[in-house]
């Protein structure tokens, strides 16, 4: 009966004083502990998010070893490897 609301029956509203009552009464808070495992993986996290996803250094260290012939750089096996990584084989 969707759209017929019948008004025939009173509806009590819950008054001011019910409500305050509700509201004072307070749930007590739970507490709880980390294990030492947990608090050092929130630790590593933290130093995870604060260190920079590229270290510029070694960046510059690996060109300044490439450009003088120090390194020898198979391409076909870095061509596959790199195939790889790239369809989820790794």
């Amino acid at each position: 009966m969707i759209g017929k609301i019948s008004h025939s029956q009173p509806v009590a509203m819950p008054t001011e004083a019910s409500n305050s009552s509700v509201a004072s009464t307070k749930a007590p808070q739970a507490q709880v502990e980390l294990s030492h495992e947990m608090k050092s993986l929130q630790s590593a996290k933290q130093s995870m998010e604060s260190a920079p996803d590229v270290d510029m250094d070694k960046v510059a260290e690996m060109k300044a070893m490439l450009k003088a012939g120090n390194v020898s750089v198979n391409l076909d096996n870095l061509a596959d490897s790199m195939i790889d990584f790239y369809q989820g084989q790794n």
